[in-house]
Order: C-alpha cells, then structure tokens, then sequence
C-alpha cells in the first residue's frame, strides 16, 4: 500500500494538467514531481527506519582520561563592511572564543564520551596513577599555552592490566537493522507487552547509568555488589573481543525452565550480539535449572554452559567467572545480514500517515501552481 504515496505526485500532475487546465511552465510539473517523490521517499525511509531499527548494548573499558583546563581561544574573523560611498571593504579583528574545562574519557572502541569530575576522579584513583600534565601551545591561545592532565591504561604496567580490580567498565548502546522483530517470518517470537511481563515476571533491559549498566539481572535474589561489578568488567574486557554481551538472568526456580522461554519472547530473542543465560534458583546458592539463547547459528555453547552449571549446582560466581571466560571465546554472534531477505511491511499506522502527508504536500503543490 505504501507504494501508492510514489504514484500520488502522477495523479498531482494529471489533474494539474487536465482538471484543471493549466497553461503554465512546464517546470511547475517538475517540481511537483521532484517534492512529491521526495516526500514519499523520506518518510517511507523515516518509517522504515523507525520500524526495523532496534539497539543494541556494546561494552568496553576506560583506557585513558583527560582534563583540560577552561582557555580562551583567538579566532580570525573578517568582516565585510560599507564606507559612506557604498565601497565595500573588509575589516580582520580577533574574537575571544571562552571554552569551559573539559573531561572525558575513551574507551577501548576508541569513543571519546565527556563526563563529570567525579568520575574523573574515580578512574584516577582505581587506577592510583599521579596526575600526567600537559600542555598545548599556538598563537590561537590566548596567553600563548594552555594546560590538562591525562592517565592512560597503558602506564598500569601489565599485571594491573590483566586484573580485573583496574578495570572501568563502560557500555554503550548502538542502532542496528532487525527485520526479523519486525516481520511475521518464521522467526518471529510471541508478542509479550510490558504488562504481561511484569506479571510474570520478567527483566526489561537496564538502564545505563555513569556509563555502565547491569549484566546480572536478580529481581529478588540477593547477590553482592562485588559479584555484580565482576561480571559487568567481563562484559567490558573479555566479551568485546567476542563480540558478545552476556546477560544473566536469576529466577526463582518455581517460575520452571519455561519462564526463560517467555524471557527469550519478551525480548524478541535478543539482540544479536548477546548471550543470555536464564538461571532458576531453588534458593540464593543452588542452581535447579539452567537455560541459555542467542541468536548464533551454532547452539553448542548455549547447551554446554547450561549443562555446565547443571553440573555444578552450587553458586561460586567466581568458578562460573572463570568458566565463562574460556566456554565463550569460541562464541560466534549472528551475522543479522544473512535476514536481508526478509520482506518488511509497515504498520497499518504507518502507511496511513505517509500517505495523508503525501496527499497533503501534493494538495499544497497543486494549490501553489494554480494561484
């Protein structure tokens, strides 16, 4: 149906030229056609993009931070102005430009992401370095210099390199092409809305907060902060390098394995750099069932980590730690091209609302020709 808002801007210049019998340049036909086609192209794009595109959760580690201290910069501006014979001539003058301070970091992915003092001062003293300072100077400095500091990851030396204790876990959240959500393929899961999940339970995505955002999810379940803050490092270091993000997920084991079902349904089988493991609890220490998914074509890892705490019923976060980090490494995520193939219709919503504006943009063409 959307098809029709590109046949709209034909049927414009039809009744241009026949209803309404105009004799005018034929550049009128041209415009019309060029806005209409164009209005149709953009929110069919518009629409398209908002219905197929889904986010996705990136992780990473802080490896550098910077301070720059507030600087005036002197900028070159020419003016042109007009002298009381109407002579035009050009006047250069320098413009102070004030820049406040300035924090930031970057990220193992290479993001420069500004942020407050305070967790400036939090990876300074995790990684207990003294404060690097430096300085920039140019003639576009006012006062000729201006200062900063700066740590880099790289100084810890390598034994703080590879422990955990130093590493800032960062995450990030990037839009990507789903059509599999948004079709009605045959790997389309059950629609749940949010109330449904709320009554039965389930996680929504966390939110990002200072930069980072959960990786164990327990509602109920208690687990220590320390426990917490490991994994989401090991989505900061280790599964980057896999192109993953793990989630772990505590239920109440009364829920039974298939509440991980409804959970893999809730969120649309995930995104498709995840590994998400659904773990029931028969109380805070022991496992009574386990479950994994993602979207990889091969499911040998999701089935061995599940057994693997079946195996191992007792909780020790740092043994499952450990594991992980070697069960996972030959993780492979879904390459979510391979669903190009997929024919995406529009929401009924949709298809309406570009089509009323096209008609009404090419209303208002056909208005502006004639008057």
């Amino acid at each position: 149906m959307v098809a029709f808002a590109y046949v709209i801007p034909i049927i414009a210049c039809l009744l241009l030229h026949f209803e309404f019998d105009f004799d005018g340049k034929w550049t009128a036909y041209m415009w019309i056609m060029i806005f209409g086609e164009a209005t149709a192209g953009l929110l069919h794009w518009l629409f398209y993009y908002i219905h197929t595109s889904k986010k996705e959760y990136l992780g990473s580690y802080v490896v550098s931070i910077h301070y720059e201290e507030p600087w005036t910069e002197l900028r070159e501006v020419t003016e042109t102005k007009t002298d009381n014979n109407c002579k035009s001539y050009t006047v250069t003058r320098i413009k102070e430009e004030y820049h406040k301070e300035k924090y930031y970091f970057i990220n193992s992915r290479g993001s420069e992401i500004k942020c407050q003092r305070h967790f400036y001062k939090h990876v300074e003293g995790i990684w207990g370095l003294p404060p690097g300072c430096v300085s920039w100077s140019g003639k576009h400095i006012k006062g000729g210099r201006r200062y900063g500091t700066e740590n880099y990851f790289s100084e810890l030396g390598v034994n703080k390199q590879y422990n955990p204790e130093y590493w800032v876990p960062i995450t990030e959240s990037s839009s990507y092409t789903n059509k599999v959500c948004s079709s009605n393929s045959i790997f389309k899961f059950e629609k749940i809305d949010a109330k449904q999940a709320e009554e039965i339970g389930l996680y929504d995505y966390p939110s990002i907060r200072d930069f980072d955002a959960p990786c164990i999810l327990s509602g109920s379940i208690p687990v220590s902060d320390s426990v917490r803050s490991l994994f989401r490092k090991f989505n900061a270091y280790h599964a980057p390098q896999w192109q993953m993000r793990l989630y772990i997920l505590l239920f109440e084991a009364s829920k039974g394995i298939s509440v991980s079902e409804k959970q893999r349904a809730y969120w649309q089988g995930g995104n498709k750099n995840e590994f998400v493991l659904c773990i029931g609890m028969a109380d805070e220490n022991t496992i009574e069932w386990a479950r994994a998914f993602s979207w990889a074509d091969e499911q040998e890892r999701e089935v061995s980590v599940s057994q693997w705490l079946m195996d191992n019923p007792i909780i020790d976060w740092e043994k499952i730690y450990d594991y992980l980090t070697i069960a996972l490494c030959s993780w492979k995520r879904k390459e979510f091209k391979d669903f190009d193939y997929i024919n995406i219709n529009l929401p009924l919503w949709q298809i309406i609302t570009t089509l009323t504006l096209c008609a009404t943009e090419n209303f208002l063409a056909l208005y502006i020709a004639i008057n």
